[in-house]
């Protein structure tokens, strides 16, 4: 007798807090005397989704302007290059 009523308060127990996740879950407040907070915590975090895509474009304009200027520094050709070497010596003898 003792074991089944040990069995029922953690069963009882058990379907409080599942309950109460449940609430929590789908949104519904538990302690209707705070809706205040919830209210103002919506409208502190309205545009965070702007600061996030400003960030991410910024992110991204510093790398693009790192690759752009890393290709374009490959390509220029450098005057110490053996071959404008060999070029300029070769037309300063003719």
């Amino acid at each position: 007798m003792e074991e089944d009523n040990r069995t029922e308060l953690w069963h009882r127990s058990l379907q409080a807090m599942l309950d109460a996740l449940n609430q929590t879950l789908h949104g519904t407040i538990l302690h209707p005397s705070t809706p205040h907070n919830a209210s103002t915590r919506a409208s502190r975090d309205d545009n965070s989704y702007l600061y996030i895509l400003f960030v991410m474009t910024l992110f991204a304009a510093t790398v693009g302007s790192l690759i752009l200027g890393y290709t374009r520094s490959r390509k220029v050709d450098k005057r110490s290059d053996p071959y404008h070497v060999y070029i300029k010596n070769r037309v300063s003898m003719i």
